[in-house]
C-alpha cells in the first residue's frame, strides 16, 4: 500500500459497513465519512424501529466512537469500559454498536445489597 493511503483521514477501518451492505465483513478503512454516516444513519433508523426511539446526533467523533466500540466487541471475548460524564452517550453509542453487530444488550442493576454472587448469577 501507498504512505498516502495508510495515512489518509479519516483513519477508521471496519468491518460493518461491508456487512450492510450485503458483503462478507471485511475490515477495510473508510474513505469518506459520509459513507459511514450513511450506514449509521441507517442501522439507527432500523433501531428505532425494531427496539426503541434513539435519538442521536451523529457527529464525526460519535462515529468514530462506535467504529471504536464495533472493532472492540466484535473480537472474541471482547470487551470495553466506557468512561465519560453522565450524559455523554456512551451508553447509546454501545447499544447501537451492539445492535450493528447482532448482539443482545444485557443490563445489570446494581443495588445496595447487590453482591459478588449476584454478579455471577447475572455474567
Amino acid at each position: 500500500m501507498k504512505e498516502d493511503d495508510i495515512f489518509a483521514e479519516p483513519l477508521i477501518y471496519t468491518s460493518f459497513v461491508a456487512m450492510c451492505n450485503g458483503h462478507e465483513p471485511t475490515y477495510l478503512p473508510v474513505k469518506e465519512m459520509v459513507d459511514l454516516k450513511g450506514v449509521l444513519e441507517a442501522k439507527l433508523e432500523e433501531y428505532n424501529e425494531m427496539i426503541a426511539r434513539m435519538d442521536l446526533v451523529l457527529f464525526d467523533q460519535a462515529m468514530e466512537h462506535i467504529s471504536r466500540v464495533c472493532r472492540i466487541i466484535i473480537q472474541p471475548v471482547g470487551s470495553a469500559l466506557l468512561v465519560g460524564v453522565g450524559g455523554s452517550g456512551k451508553q447509546s453509542l454501545g447499544k447501537l454498536s451492539a445492535f450493528i453487530l447482532g448482539y443482545d444488550v444485557a443490563r445489570i442493576m446494581v443495588t445496595s445489597n447487590y453482591k459478588l454472587a449476584d454478579l455471577k448469577l447475572d455474567i
